[in-house]
């Protein structure tokens, strides 16, 4: 299976293990992941509400690049990233204003987006292009004895219409992925809503406060720590829980990884291979599953 790729800006940056992760399962799995030349960021957060003309027109220069690969399915393992472009789509195919302006905007340019091409969550992919067979079929180290708690986030999700593969009010795809690897998964209550890290710019402590119910919903319902599937709630969740503990005082953690880290680690890459944090290191080696 050849798929066009887009790790997205942060899988390039400063959470380059959720690239590394990604890589390691779609090969695992015989996934080809063909990355796309010359992308862009989607501008997701920020652009679609300044200038939603040329945020559209941003996304659908990547997917025009795609078309022109030969592919229509271009997999993401970023959440922002993936509603970014499906949102670009839905708006060019909905709004007829909007695509006459994005029109406008790209005349003249490669931009020639035909239609075809759409962006798909690398969750998604695992589950409904992969399988769950084939998933439990390469695990080598299950993790048995692991509760994990599955975060969903809001950008995978919502608005329904948009993302299109799961119900955003009772979401599955990562307790299916935790349970093929052989570990529990855990679900709470706070695990579709938002991290916090849009208002890490504006309100640093309210994007604090969202981060430390995420965490705390997780350790209440008894989770060892938590997968997700998003770059920036990577960035919210691993990197800046240390805010969030002197924040609140905490003396205790919750790690959070990304979700193809999980599954790299039951395919048997050890935790140096997928770039593992600390804190979560530790959590496996108190179970004796490293």
């Amino acid at each position: 299976m050849k798929l066009a790729y887009y790790p997205g800006c942060t899988a390039h940056g400063s959470a380059v293990e959720i690239d590394v992760a990604t890589r390691k399962v779609a090969q695992t799995l015989g996934v080809e992941l063909k990355e796309v030349e010359d992308w862009n960021c989607c501008g997701g957060g920020f652009l679609d509400e300044r200038d939603p003309v040329g945020h559209a027109a941003i996304n659908l220069r990547n997917l025009s690049k795609v078309e022109k690969m030969g592919l229509e399915k271009m997999v993401t393992p970023c959440s922002v990233c993936l509603h970014s472009h499906r949102l670009a789509v839905h708006k060019y195919e909905e709004d007829p204003v909007l695509k006459e302006e994005v029109d406008k905007r790209t005349q003249g340019t490669t931009v020639q987006y035909s239609g075809k091409a759409n962006a798909e969550h690398i969750v998604w992919v695992l589950l409904r292009d992969v399988g769950l067979e084939k998933i439990k079929a390469a695990v080598k180290k299950p993790l048995v004895g692991l509760k994990v708690a599955t975060y969903y986030g809001c950008q995978m999700l919502r608005p329904g219409e948009v993302m299109g593969f799961e119900d955003p009010h009772s979401p599955h795809s990562l307790a299916d992925l935790v349970a093929a690897v052989g570990a529990t998964p855990v679900t709470f209550p706070a695990m579709t809503y938002c991290c916090g890290f849009p208002l890490m710019g504006s309100n640093e402590k309210g994007g604090l406060r969202l981060a430390y119910n995420i965490m705390k919903g997780a350790r209440d319902a008894g989770a060892d720590l938590l997968i997700h599937p998003c770059s920036l709630c990577h960035l919210q969740l691993d990197v800046t829980q240390v805010k969030v503990r002197d924040m609140f005082s905490l003396d205790w953690t919750m790690p959070a990884i990304y979700a193809t880290q999980l599954l790299a680690l039951a395919f048997g890459f050890s935790p140096e291979e997928v770039q593992l944090g600390r804190n979560a290191a530790e959590v496996l080696r108190q179970k004796g599953l490293i």
